[in-house]
């Protein structure tokens, strides 16, 4: 790739020229300018079911629909309308549904990945989802020039590692997705994230193959990245290959089993999975056993694994290690996660897949929830926030101290988790400061636990809560799990294998701050579904189906399920409350769960609860939960 270096005002008349696209010649000889727009759309991986629409300045659609091929790249014939453009793709990164963001002044190429989604923030001082609605012209040519200045000063340990040109165009410059070389291999390096505090868009970027944070607002850059020794040299391609040959192992039973071809000759020598109670196969053999089989009891057989999406590398060992999404689009299009915390190693020179990296797998995620109450004259809101730690309890843990690193880089411990007492214990507990509340308590000596399998840590309304979530902005996302052989949290322990007590948790998404809860993307049921929810009513031991319909006022969710339930305290998976349950794919806008009721008949003003559950671009859970219930009862309050 022969790219050219400027100096600062040369790379400005730069950029303008790029946007121009080749030209072809006319009757006369000379060349005509281009009228389309293509490029590549691309987080590293690929997207997978992309769709993509342009707006021009005046914020008329000039293009929507636009197919994202399988190679991450895309096409419109022909640009029209007044400029600057703005472009958003949307579509699956791994198991979440996302929608990323670029510009351009005219035809030509225009590249749409998380750094051109930051470009635009940073140029415009806006949230780019806002950007997408009504005329707007903040995106000239100099303010994304400065913007991709700022970008490139906080990357440039990024970039020499990728080996990308310290002036390198994330707009029009070259991209080949999935190669996971050149400005692909960048993409891979980093996480970007963007969000609002204080009404201030900010950008979020965390390494992936070094160390640091770096959060950016216009005119504001706090820390850096530094990438890691060895990120230069190492390979990624190979990825694509793996996680090939690993569908093809997973197309049928008698696939998966081969021994030549099947999974297991995709494992490394060091594979290992583990159950939710802390119990593993270990080996390529016993592993590969694991897999087939679970994939033939969920019925997974045919499905295909989505290019992978890359979490933290470890290069400093004899191999490197590195996290990756494993997920799988199966034969009605649905996309899920298989497994959490996954990972691949290179075994002479070849990636192979390891599937838990961690001894312990704790998973860790962000939870957001929305009540509406319909029963009333008009609706009613409420909000609730969390992370979660599923942390298993395998033998010999007695507590779990979880802590996050504020914006000084000092450790703030977030909670402890300790082992029920009594029952069925697969995982630590929540350590609450009484066995009846919701609330945390950081002293380990202070405190009781509620219930077995209680994970949730609630983070409260304002600036408390709001303190644990800036941290993960500013100080990275990601935890640090210590644990203890001992229910004082005294005496650590290595539990798993693992060489130390200690060991750091990737967060999936991090939880809103409560000025942002009303203005998640949550599914808005119309009118009609909410009069069908008012009046259904269903006979004892009856089925039927219940049709309901949704909007996305501000931005599309990846919806992935649906439950309907008569008993809230009771809406747990085969529990008794739980009537119905449905998949959703991110796409729809509607859905029909079947009903199976119990004993008990349910009357128009009973109470029920249709849940539409989802995923934001970032990994929060979010939960929209739609509520009938007679006023005064139990469930009301």
């Amino acid at each position: 790739m022969n790219l050219t270096r400027y100096g600062a005002a040369g790379f400005a008349t730069a950029l303008l020229l790029t946007g121009c696209g080749s030209d072809s010649p006319d009757s006369s000889g000379t060349s005509a300018p281009s009228t389309a727009l293509s490029g590549t759309v691309a987080v590293g991986a690929p997207i997978t079911d992309g769709t993509l629409r342009v707006l021009d300045a005046t914020g008329t659609v000039v293009a929507s629909g636009i197919a994202v091929h399988e190679n991450g790249t895309y096409t419109i014939p022909e640009l029209t309308g007044a400029a600057p453009f703005r472009i958003e793709a949307c579509g699956y990164a791994g198991a979440n549904y996302l929608c990323i963001y670029s510009v351009t002044q005219g035809p030509g190429t225009a590249n749409v990945t998380p750094l051109t989604t930051a470009t635009v923030l940073l140029a415009s001082g806006q949230a780019p989802a806002d950007l997408m609605d009504g005329s707007n012209t903040a995106l000239s040519a100099t303010a994304v020039n400065g913007a991709q200045v700022t970008l490139r000063n906080g990357l440039a340990s990024v970039l020499a590692a990728g080996n990308v040109p310290a002036s390198f165009d994330f707009v029009g410059g070259t991209l080949d997705a999935g190669s996971r070389t050149g400005y692909d291999k960048v993409l891979d390096a980093i996480g970007v994230n963007t969000g609002v505090d204080q009404s201030k868009p900010f950008v979020q970027i965390t390494p992936r193959l070094g160390t640091g944070n770096l959060y950016l607002e216009q005119g504001v850059q706090v820390g850096t990245l530094t990438a890691a020794a060895g990120a230069g040299s190492l390979s990624l391609g190979g990825l694509e290959t793996l996680f090939r040959n690993m569908s093809a192992a997973f197309a049928s039973s008698a696939a998966c089993s081969n021994a030549t071809t099947g999974i297991e000759a995709s494992l490394a020598s060091t594979a290992r999975i583990s159950s939710e109670d802390g119990e593993s196969l270990s080996g390529p053999a016993d592993v590969a056993t694991g897999l087939c089989t679970m994939f033939a009891e969920q019925e997974m057989f045919g499905s295909k694994l989505l290019s992978p999406t890359l979490g933290r590398c470890d290069l400093t060992g004899a191999n490197p290690v590195c996290r990756v999404s494993f997920v799988i689009q199966g034969l009605d299009g649905g996309v899920q996660p298989v497994g959490q915390g996954m990972g691949v190693t290179q075994e002479a020179g070849a990636w192979k897949f390891v599937g838990d990296l961690d001894g312990i797998g704790v998973h860790a995620s962000a939870k957001a929830q929305r009540d509406v109450r319909l029963d009333g004259d008009t609706p009613v809101y409420s909000y609730s926030r969390a992370i979660a730690f599923d942390i298993p309890a395998v033998t010999g843990v007695a507590c779990a101290r979880i802590t996050q690193r504020d914006h000084d880089g000092h450790d703030v411990t977030i909670a402890y988790y300790k082992r029920f007492a009594t029952g069925t214990v697969r995982r630590l507990s929540l350590w609450q400061e009484n066995g009846y509340s919701n609330t945390r308590s950081l002293d380990p000596n202070v405190g009781a636990l509620r219930s077995a399998d209680d994970t949730w840590v609630a983070l409260p309304e304002g600036t408390f809560g709001d303190d644990v979530v800036r941290n993960f902005f500013r100080g990275g996302r990601s935890v640090t799990v210590t644990t203890y052989s001992d229910a004082s949290c005294d005496t650590p322990f290595a539990a798993g294998g693992l060489p130390n007590a200690s060991f750091e948790v990737e967060v999936e998404g991090v939880p809103p701050l409560w000025a942002a809860m009303q203005n998640m993307p949550w599914p808005e049921l119309t009118p009609a579904a909410r009069l069908n929810l008012l009046a259904f009513s269903l006979a004892a031991n009856a089925e039927a189906d219940f049709t309901a319909a949704w909007t996305f006022p501000r931005g599309p969710l990846g919806l992935n399920g649906s439950t309907f339930c008569t008993d809230r305290a009771r809406c747990g998976q085969d529990d008794i409350g739980r009537i119905g349950e449905g998949r959703v794919s991110a796409a729809a806008t509607s859905a029909t769960v079947h009903l199976r009721n119990g004993s008990t008949a349910l009357a128009a003003g009973d109470y029920k609860m249709l849940a539409l559950y989802g995923r934001t671009a970032d990994g929060v859970d979010l939960q929209a939960n739609a509520i009938v219930c007679a006023p005064g009862t139990v469930e009301c309050h």
